[in-house]
């Protein structure tokens, strides 16, 4: 037996004769594994990915991705890399040592310690303190404070700093980093020719105050803290179309260097904190963007409102809502997986059950599931002062000068009607209209509907104000004459017609779906259908009017259409009927008087039998006036007369149509602003159940709002004087309140100063901050800093940030300006041997890490070097849409298509395939790190999408318009420098000019003059040199 099968039989032996449930089938067959071929990386000295695979506790523990065996071969990091053979690196394990470790993790991995159950006295529970920046034996390369933290552990690995990058890739770093936009020509040259020893900081104070720096880092916030423009529930994705408010909100608190604490304080309880708001006085412009900011709590998914369904759905929909509210919460604040302890005790985390329904206690009133508001209607309308007081005298003004001129052309109107005798007028001016209509239909002795006349109770037919108002109700309802007349003409060209004034097509500030009268028998019933029907009438208050025969017990059947006109207030409508001989009549439209538009023919045999009845249908809101039914005289003038007298009503009715429309352009738009929000919808406070394993129908303690007392432990708070800071203490509601005060004390409690709150919350967004500039976070789980999360690769860094964040006054750009004028961050990243050798994956940051740019960045980039960026801030969000193939794009012929992806929209299950192909999230719920992935569909996109060939197009006929020299030589140079921010070298450019000159052969006639340096400029924004930070 030779020495290898030797090893397999005995390995084998082992997994046969261990019990599988025993310790020691780790310290006898796994650990000795293991250690020959795992530990040389993944030992207890500067373990890669912080893995300490060398003892039981550090298998049980994981490396910063998180948990190494746990939860069976499915959910085993350490077996997915092991059966992929991407473990070990150099050499994979035989199949017999691949076996004993599949069987051992399958089997529960036996042996290990169970995980610790987290201790409030975890490091990123405690309370800051900022460490002395440590000695180091080289400090000729120490710039901030830092460079100590780095230095200090690469002299450790007997590593130094690299040198600095040049000043054109410092340039293109911090412009990139600092506004996700390249520096432009004229930001390279003044840096260039800067031979200022502060050139550089001075560089870093142009790029951190422009306004593109809040657009830039508010987008990783809005990825943070859930950002959408959608509610993103499975199918019902609907629209958020006031949440761009809360965006750019974000966008002017960067800007303006809002301290820290003070920007969560307003997203967290804005409400609470506007006073004049809450006073019930007009809203201050710092008011309202308190207002705005508690957008933040709104921004989890919610499916409440996608229509009808059982009571059991909108239980689970609602309280899906809340909980996101609380994940969102607790994610992008303080780092760590509350959720996971919603149906139980959290597994490594020192937080119970309880304590997760006591802190979801605090949102529970402004997402009460038993008191809902759906999303579309949690809004609220905000006036500055003196806003609507102006606006409301300039409405009564308007109204005033409309009513006189509307009275002025109905008396001309009046004094230049057709001969005809009057058969019934109602003015709505007293009670005696109530004996002129029947809340039932004529001949029947029961209501269509819930109609009421009676002008003192709220119904669907009333008089206000001298005029009927026709109110919607869910139910069609008769509101009919009394009065029969013969409807039928006797004689050629004699009519009979009703009419009316359309004061307004709204009641209630609702529009009018439709304005719905008819033509009836005054014998009409609901029995069973008659033989004809009758006649509705229904007019669209926005295009014309339909005729369906209606049969009373049946269903309605359109046979034709009259008119052309929409409905609009101030005008007279109604119907003629016509004799025109032969037993058939014309059925026309009115409008101030006469027939306007297309008519429809009726025979004789097509009218209600009986007598004629006017009905108004109360499923509708519009309000009239001035209702006339009247029959044509027979002394009725001469066709030329009438004639005659038509032309002088067109002519009266146009003086008045521009007389109405040079009134009404004087009306302004309503002041204020309507915001996306959240408010308790009461002092009260509400009933919270514990739900027991999580389930809605499962009530079990009622529980008080309450925080994590892993943060509130005042024995172990070293700062605390008597427990006093680290009490959440919401002060019961005073009388007047409107809301319960607690999201206000969660937010006081939160960011009390020198609390063991605020100390994660400043560790979480410095970690945060540091991995956007590095590529990892100091911390690798990002959205994690509890127990179950990766360990920090440099601890005293990370406390040192924080710390320093927080003496700044919470001032982000203050923290920025410390990492970038580092040495760490200007470091060249051209590699090391001996950086290489000690440490492959640059987890010391002994080089600058060279990173691709985010997909915003990219798409914002190609842009920007095109020529084309639009600089438009703020506003609504630029729609995208998908294309019959299924891309998602945007219309390069909207308006805005150019501005920056910031500002499209932001929907959840439909995000831009541009930006979907370099990772850009889909934020399910939050994104605080996006993967950096290399896949063929990122080359597919530059090379074939159409927004990257109308970008390479643009970049060229940039080129050509810019001054200079026009020879393939000076295009490239050209190029390289407005979008690599270099010159070519002589190899590049020389292999530009063959490109330039190749592919004039692949076109013909004009192309091949045009299409090759457009070709090339594609060409160049899909390079690595553009799509990559050096």
């Amino acid at each position: 037996m030779d020495a290898g099968t030797f090893v397999i039989s005995w390995l084998l032996a082992i997994c046969v004769l261990i019990p599988s449930a025993s310790a020691a089938e780790f310290d006898d067959a796994i650990q000795p594994l293991l250690k020959s071929r795992c530990v040389r990386c993944h030992g207890p000295n500067e373990p890669k990915a912080s893995l300490n695979l060398s003892t039981a506790a550090g298998v049980a523990r994981g490396g910063e991705s998180g948990a190494a065996v746990g939860g069976g071969l499915d959910n085993s990091l350490l077996w997915q890399r092991i059966s992929a053979d991407e473990m070990p690196p150099d050499k994979p394990l035989p199949a017999a040592e691949k076996e004993i470790l599949r069987k051992w993790i399958a089997g529960g991995a036996a042996g290990l310690p169970a995980p610790a159950k987290g201790s409030a006295d975890h490091w990123a529970f405690r309370t800051l303190q900022n460490p002395q920046p440590p000695a180091v034996r080289d400090a000729s390369r120490v710039r901030t404070s830092i460079d100590r933290f780095v230095q200090a552990r690469l002299e450790r690995q007997a590593l130094t700093m690299s040198a600095d990058a040049g000043p054109t890739a410092l340039i293109r770093r911090v412009a990139f980093d600092l506004t996700g936009l390249p520096p432009t020509p004229d930001e390279m040259e003044e840096f260039l020719a800067d031979r200022a020893p502060d050139a550089y900081e001075r560089m870093v104070e142009r790029f951190l105050s422009s306004s593109r720096y809040g657009e830039r880092w508010g987008k990783h916030w809005l990825d943070a803290a859930g950002y959408a423009d959608s509610n993103g529930y499975f199918s019902a994705d609907t629209d958020r179309p006031l949440a761009y408010r809360y965006r750019d909100y974000v966008i002017r608190s960067l800007n303006a260097d809002k301290p820290f604490d003070r920007f969560l304080r307003e997203q967290l309880a804005g409400d609470e904190l506007a006073a004049s708001f809450r006073s019930g006085q007009p809203t201050t412009p710092d008011d309202i963007e308190l207002l705005v900011a508690t957008h933040f709590l709104r921004n989890g998914q919610d499916g409440s409102d996608i229509g009808v369904q059982e009571p059991e759905a909108f239980e689970v929909d609602r309280r899906a809502a809340l909980e996101a509210v609380v994940q969102v919460t607790a994610s992008s604040l303080l780092g760590l997986t509350l959720h996971c302890a919603r149906c139980h005790d959290h597994k490594f985390e020192p937080i119970t059950q309880k304590e997760y329904y006591q802190f979801q206690a605090i949102m529970f009133p402004a997402f009460n599931p038993q008191d809902w508001v759906n999303p579309k209607d949690r809004t609220v309308y905000a006036y500055l002062p003196g806003e609507k007081e102006a606006w409301e005298d300039n409405e009564r003004r308007l109204k005033t000068e409309l009513a006189g001129l509307r009275s002025e052309y109905r008396q001309w109107l009046a004094d230049h009607r057709e001969p005809a005798e009057l058969l019934l007028h109602d003015k709505f001016d007293d009670d005696s209209w109530k004996t002129r209509w029947s809340s039932t239909a004529p001949g029947d002795d029961h209501p269509g509907g819930e109609v009421t006349i009676d002008g003192t109770a709220p119904n669907a037919a009333r008089v206000v104000d001298g005029a009927l108002q026709i109110i919607a109700s869910p139910a069609e309802a008769w509101l009919s004459t009394t009065t029969a007349f013969d409807w039928t003409p006797d004689t050629k060209d004699s009519w009979i017609q009703a009419t009316f004034d359309l004061v307004d097509n709204k009641v209630g500030g609702g529009p009018a779906e439709r304005i719905g009268y008819m033509l009836a028998a005054h014998d009409f019933d609901d029995s069973g259908p008659k033989d004809g029907g009758n006649l509705l009438i229904d007019g669209n208050p926005t295009t014309a009017t339909s005729i369906y025969r209606d049969y009373p017990g049946a269903d309605q059947k359109p046979i034709g259409a009259i008119g052309s006109e929409g409905y609009v207030p101030g005008r007279n409508y109604g119907v003629r009927i016509t004799n025109i001989g032969d037993d058939k009549f014309r059925l026309e439209h009115l409008v101030d008087g006469y027939p306007e538009g297309k008519s429809h023919e009726l025979s004789a045999a097509d009218l209600p039998d009986g007598g004629f009845a006017f009905f108004f249908s109360a499923s509708r809101s519009y309000v009239i006036d001035e209702f006339r039914v009247e029959l044509s005289r027979a002394e009725a003038n001469s066709q030329n007369d009438v004639a005659e007298l038509r032309k002088q009503i067109d002519v009266r009715r146009k003086e008045y149509d521009q007389q109405r429309k040079q009134l009404e352009a004087q009306r302004q738009t309503e002041p204020g602003r309507a915001i996306a929000w959240v408010t308790d919808k009461s002092a009260k406070p509400p009933v919270v159940p514990l739900l027991t394993r999580g389930l809605y129908h499962l009530r079990g303690e009622n529980v008080e709002p309450g925080v994590l007392r892993m943060l509130t432990d005042a024995s172990a708070d070293r700062d605390a004087t008597e427990g006093e800071r680290a009490r959440f203490s919401p002060q019961p509601p005073t009388k007047d309140a409107q809301t319960t005060g607690r999201r206000l004390a969660l937010a006081e409690w939160l960011m009390r100063a020198g609390g063991r709150p605020a100390a994660l919350v400043a560790r979480v967004h410095a970690n945060r901050i540091w991995r956007q500039y590095f590529g990892r976070g100091i911390v690798a789980t990002t959205d994690n800093l509890g127990q179950g999360g990766a360990p920090p690769t440099n601890p005293d860094l990370l406390e040192h940030l924080a710390s320093e964040l927080v003496a700044a006054g919470w001032s982000q750009k203050a923290l920025h300006r410390k990492i970038v004028n580092s040495t760490v961050y200007r470091q060249s990243s051209a590699p090391r041997a001996e950086g290489l050798a000690a440490d492959s994956d640059n987890r010391l940051l002994w080089r600058w890490p060279v990173r691709r740019l985010e997909a915003e960045v990219i798409r914002d980039g190609m842009l920007a070097v095109a020529g084309e960026l639009d600089p438009v801030r703020f506003g609504p969000y630029i729609p995208t849409k998908q294309t019959p193939v299924g891309e998602v794009i945007v219309d390069e012929s909207a308006a805005g298509a150019r501005r920056r992806s910031v500002y499209l929209q932001q929907r959840r299950s439909q995000t831009l395939s541009l930006l979907k192909v370099f990772d850009a999230p889909a934020v399910a719920t939050v994104c605080t790190a996006r993967p950096s992935s290399t896949v063929p569909l990122q080359s597919l996109a530059l090379l074939n999408s159409d927004f990257a060939v109308a970008r390479g197009e643009a970049f060229a006929a940039r080129l050509r318009a810019a001054p200079g020299g026009s020879e393939p030589t000076d295009l490239v140079r050209r190029a390289w420098r407005i979008a690599i921010g270099r010159d070519p070298s002589a190899a590049e450019s020389a292999l530009g000019c063959e490109f330039l000159s190749a592919q004039q052969g692949q076109y013909t006639g004009a192309e091949a003059a045009e299409r090759p340096l457009a070709d090339y400029c594609q060409m160049l924004l899909a390079s690595n040199w553009f799509l990559y930070l050096e």
